[in-house]
């Protein structure tokens, strides 16, 4: 298809259309038009000319001044010499290159147009009877030459509605491309597109009001100036304005500007005058126009400008630019366009377009490449910068200026960045560079605690300088991270101990060693875990009395103290992981601290006597071994989470911790509570995790709070709970290994109940009414050696998921009619006393446990219509499963270890089965069909020693690819007639009774038959090409190796060994000697210490 060479604006006409008014002018032309026009595509209509054999000059005319020609061939167009004529004008235009054409095929095949044949072609025959050659050759050729072109054939569309869009859309994509200087900006043709669909621009009414929003420098803007010159061509009244920040007082005459600005803009008149208000809307409200307003900042700029959408004309639209996402809000724009950072393959192609003009890097640039776009943080902004500066550079200077782009920022990007942080108040900009230098990655609500946030943290997000992530944590562009650190590090270039926040290693260590930290000094944040060697000395924080944030991880032996003089008076936050005191400094008066978190600690105690802790929220101890005691928690009325799991050393809690009437959360082990009462004043507590083992301080426990939503008490000695705790608060209950024999007596409001674990719980012989549990979803009883029955309330469980209640020795009875609509996993493993079977009815759900694969192997059991996953049942006395079994969404059927004696009766649909399992099934004598189990990859059958063989149906199985029947000692044969393509291990060592070479694949990689009664390795086996090993040791009544075995040329190990027959069989000298060069034929009397290591096991 050719491009216009013309400028478009000389252009009178978009679309010009050529087409038989008899087939499609009432019809699909029609429709197209009108598509074409609520695109603003401006398409030439022939109304009030008169059709002849001559084309009218108008036409050609008209031709000539479109910039595209649509062509629909039916069948009756080549019946006009009028249409042909057309025809020849738009091919001639064609061929100058002064005109695209797009050729449209309404119910002609395209072949026919092209050869002039079919219908067609007799129509155009006719057509060509009485004119002379030459101008039928003419005719052919345009004939040929356009219906060659690329078009749409409507007879592939699923709709003619459909065709008509998207003729619609191709012809507005060719009418405005992209404009050229944006070829860099990989991935800009997907934005535009997205905002276009926004914009809606097909309505002709509506006035629509779009916001683009995103963080700076992330291509905001240069997305905005693609777009408008895009769309420019169908606005005649237009105006790209850039919004500039003002700092004069004259309110008044600012926003007079900004309406003269825009208005001089949009009409063309650069000496407008202005002297009133509201002009715009006065000039403005019968013009369709195309307003964009870049990096707009202020919304009475917005409400000067563009106060309301009825300001303006039908079919109007105005975009904001804007990385204020409140401003947005406040002036009542909800359609919003957020700009997203690219993903890290576009970020790469963006890189490379500006460092090599291409979208991927040489191969030996691929790691520097991908580093390079890591350190922009694929922020367009500084893709282009970076790209730009490695441009025409080789390898070399580019590994020499990596130090460089790693540690230093580069000015261009600064400055862009800069500009949104000027523009914060000086709270907020306090606020950004808090973050960027020490709690970016924290959880919002952490931060919100330290530093009393009252809205910055929102505003910061809504400005794009933050991003809060689903989960709750705050996460800023490495860019802007290194922005705010450069702001504070400017400060003092030369005196680190003067600037606000120290994250640098050697920085803190000099201000640390040296002891020059100021008043200065807000925060210190040593990265986690580093091994690097740091010293600190008893006095190493005393010039440092405004400290609030200390975040050490760290960990050493002999370079830090036991004990300090000083810590800041001031400290919010004190986080030191493996710290080495033995205490706290006595002049510490914690007045001020919120968040004390002193894991892996070798403190023995934090302070002496009782402190002012009003503002104490977090006390984390955790594995804190040489603990001994907790100090007076009387003041500490804030407290909400106390972690002292793992304090070994800890025998007592202090009875002031009821003092701690907003504790929430509490985490102890090893720890004897001497005071039961102080459970009581814990109203409050949410989530108790203990760990006690000792009767001793829990005989008199009568209590536990009300509003638990967690409870984990491993390892319990109670034999019940509490009978006056009402559990209606209660989400999950985990007491695995413990004393009880039942929870509590009665029905509990436990509508709230989602998880209950009970694992290793021996004593356990009853599982309380389950009737009001309507949201449990996981229940885990395994090993609850004394249980004897299961609740048949538990049928009101229809969320319940999981559901284990294995190695139940003594469970006897199930219930038959359980309505769990959503279970997907059920284990019943180790019920050797189970005599029903339950008929589950359930639905079908999507949901995926990847770690319960890991741990068990087996997932998703079902029964009845809807069975997906996994089925897993072991140890059961029934002879069958149940008829109703429908197994058709079943993934992984283990049924090892059963007393079954056949699975099912007939076939069953089993299209989703991909692993089953029947070993030790020592009852089993038949196998079900399997016919119709055509993506069973693995088979085990191994130990099921009454099987005698297997049905031909197994040649079905073309995705088989191990089967395994070890110790199958009744097999005497298997099915001759059968190939199993996909078959790469058999393993049959072990079934004694079988006599005959298995012959069921020729793509056998591994062959196991040890132990056997082959008496033949047949010459067949040379079809066995892929075959590499081959055991058949021990196999007593061997007596003949054909020797084709010796064309196996993939063979690389064969083990003949104990095979008493084969050599004396082997009379040819030859023969043995060359066996001997590949195969180990020696008796086993000679080769004690050999052992035979399996090739290709899992």
């Amino acid at each position: 298809m050719a491009s216009s060479s013309s400028s478009p604006s000389s252009r009178r006409y978009d679309v010009f259309p050529s087409f038989s008014g008899v087939d499609v002018r009432k019809t699909f032309l029609s429709h197209l038009i009108e598509a074409l026009d609520r695109r603003s595509i401006n398409t030439f209509m022939d109304h009030g000319i008169v059709r002849s054999c001559i084309i009218a000059d108008a036409l050609i005319t008209a031709i000539r001044e479109a910039r595209i020609s649509i062509v629909i061939f039916s069948e009756n167009y080549a019946s006009s010499t009028w249409c042909l004529n057309e025809l020849v004008e738009i091919h001639k235009c064609y061929k100058k290159g002064e005109q695209m054409v797009i050729p449209v095929f309404y119910d002609v095949d395209p072949s026919h147009v092209r050869k002039q044949i079919g219908e067609f072609g007799d129509v155009f025959k006719k057509t060509c009877e009485v004119k002379p050659e030459d101008q039928k050759q003419i005719w052919v050729k345009a004939l040929t030459d356009i219906s060659n072109l690329a078009g749409e054939d409507l007879r592939n569309g699923p709709t003619e509605a459909f065709m008509v869009k998207k003729i619609a859309n191709d012809v507005s994509n060719k009418l405005f491309p992209l404009p050229k200087g944006f070829g860099d900006f990989v991935g800009i043709e997907d934005h535009i597109k997205a905002i276009k669909s926004i914009l809606c621009l097909e309505s002709k009414e509506a006035r629509i009001m779009v916001g683009i929003w995103g963080q700076s420098g992330i291509g905001k803007s240069t997305i905005g100036r693609a777009l408008f010159s895009q769309l420019s061509s169908q606005f005649h009244h237009r105006a790209f304005i850039t919004y500039k920040s003002t700092s004069g007082s004259d309110v008044s005459g600012m926003k007079l500007s900004w309406e003269k600005e825009l208005l001089s803009e949009i009409l063309g008149q650069k000496d407008i005058k202005i002297e009133h208000f509201g002009v715009v809307e006065q000039r403005l409200k019968h013009k369709k126009v195309l307003i964009l307003l870049d990096d707009v900042d202020n919304l009475e700029f917005l409400k000067t400008l563009v106060g309301k959408a009825e300001w303006f004309g039908s079919g109007s639209r105005i975009i904001v630019i804007t990385q204020d996402r409140q401003l947005l809000k406040a002036h009542d724009i909800d359609l919003v366009y957020e700009v997203k950072l690219p993903s890290q393959g576009l970020a790469l192609k963006m890189i490379c377009q500006y460092a090599f003009g291409k979208d991927s890097p040489p191969d030996d640039f691929k790691e520097l490449a991908f580093e390079v776009a890591k350190l922009a943080g694929n922020l367009p902004l500084g893709l282009s910068v970076l790209g730009s500066s490695l441009k025409g550079r080789d390898k070399d200077e580019w590994v020499k200026m990596m130090p460089r782009l790693r540690n230093d920022s580069d000015d261009k990007i600064e400055e862009t960045l800069r500009v949104c942080y000027d523009r914060l108040n000086k709270k907020n900009r306090e606020l950004f560079k808090c973050i960027a230098c020490f709690f970016n990655g924290f959880e919002v609500s952490y931060v919100k605690e330290l530093r009393e946030d009252d809205g910055g943290i929102t505003m910061l997000s809504e400005k794009s300088l933050i991003r809060i992530t689903p989960d709750g944590h705050i996460e800023m562009h490495n860019l802007l991270e290194k922005l705010g650190r450069e702001i504070d590090r400017a400060k003092s270039k030369g005196n680190p101990g003067k600037r606000q926040f120290l994250t640098n290693f050697e920085d803190i260590q000099e201000v640390l060693t040296e002891k020059t930290g100021t008043e200065t000094v807000l925060g210190i944040c040593f990265p986690n875990f580093s091994k690097r060697l740091l010293l600190i000395d008893e006095e190493s924080f005393k010039g440092m009395r405004n400290l609030q944030y200390l975040k050490i991880g760290y960990w050493s032996d002999g370079d830090l103290p036991q004990s300090l003089v000083y810590l800041p008076l001031k400290l919010r936050l004190l986080e030191w992981v493996y710290c080495p005191l033995k205490s706290l400094p006595s002049t510490f008066k914690a007045e001020y601290l919120v968040k004390l978190i002193m894991k892996y600690s070798k403190l023995e105690k934090l302070w002496e006597g009782t402190l002012p802790l009003g503002s104490l929220k977090e006390m984390d101890l955790l594995f804190s071994n040489n603990l001994k005691e907790i100090p007076d928690l009387s003041l500490a009325i804030n407290l909400e989470e106390l972690n002292l799991f793992g304090c070994e050393s800890l025998v007592t809690l202090p009875s002031s911790i009821q003092n701690a009437i907003k504790l929430r959360t509490l985490y102890c082990s090893g720890v004897l509570l001497i005071d039961l009462k102080s459970l009581e004043g814990m109203c409050n507590l949410e989530y108790l995790s203990v760990d006690w083992s000792s009767m001793e301080g829990t005989q008199g426990l009568i209590y536990l709070p009300r509003k638990l939503k967690r409870l984990w008490w491993d390892n319990c000695p109670l034999k019940r709970l509490p009978s006056n705790f009402k559990a209606e608060y209660l989400v999950e209950l985990r007491m695995e290994n413990s004393d009880l024999e039942k929870l509590w007596d009665g029905t509990q409001p436990l509508g709230r109940l989602k998880q209950m674990f009970l694992r290793g719980s021996k004593y356990l012989k009853e599982i309380p009414d389950l009737s009001l549990v309507i949201n449990l979803e996981e229940v885990d009883i395994c090993k609850c050696e004394s249980l004897v029955t299961f609740p048949s309330s538990m049928q009101n469980a229809i969320k319940l998921i999981y559901l284990d209640i294995s190695d139940c020795k003594k469970l006897e009875s199930f219930p038959t009619d359980l309505n769990l609509e959503s279970l997907e996993y059920l284990n019943l493993t180790g019920c050797p006393n189970l005599r029903n079977f339950p008929a589950i009815k359930m639905g079908c759900s999507d949901v995926d446990f990847p770690e319960w694969r890991n741990e068990f192997g087996v997932e998703d059991c079902f029964w009845n219509k809807n069975l997906p996953a996994g089925l897993d049942y072991l140890d059961c006395l029934m002879r069958c499963m149940p008829c109703e079994f429908r197994p058709e969404y079943l993934t992984f059927l283990d049924v090892s270890g059963c007393k079954l004696e056949k699975l099912w009766e007939g076939i069953q649909s089993l299209g989703s089965l991909k692993r089953m399992d029947l070993s030790e099934s020592e009852n089993l004598t038949e196998i079900p069909d399997l016919s119709k189990a055509t993506n069973l990859k693995r088979l085990y059958l191994n130990g099921c020693k009454s099987l005698v063989t297997l049905p031909s149906t197994i040649g079905n199985l073309h995705r088989l690819v191990r089967l395994e029947m070890k110790e199958c000692t009744g097999l005497e044969l298997l099915p001759t007639d059968v190939n199993l393509s996909s078959l790469i291990i058999l393993d049959l060592s072990g079934c004694s009774s079988l006599r005959t070479f298995p012959l069921i694949s020729t793509r056998i990689e591994c062959l196991y038959l040890e132990n056997t009664a082959i008496e033949e390795v047949p010459c067949c086996i040379e079809d066995l090409t892929r075959l590499s090993v081959l055991l058949m040791y021990c196999c007593q009544r061997l007596k003949n190796i054909s020797p084709n075995i010796f064309r196996l040329t993939s063979l690389m190990v064969a083990d003949f060994t104990d095979c008493r027959g084969v050599i004396k069989a082997l009379s040819d000298a030859t023969v043995v000697a060359t066996m001997e060069d590949h195969v180990s034929c020696v008796p086993l009397s000679e080769n004690i210490e050999y052992t035979c290591e399996r090739f290709w096991d899992e």
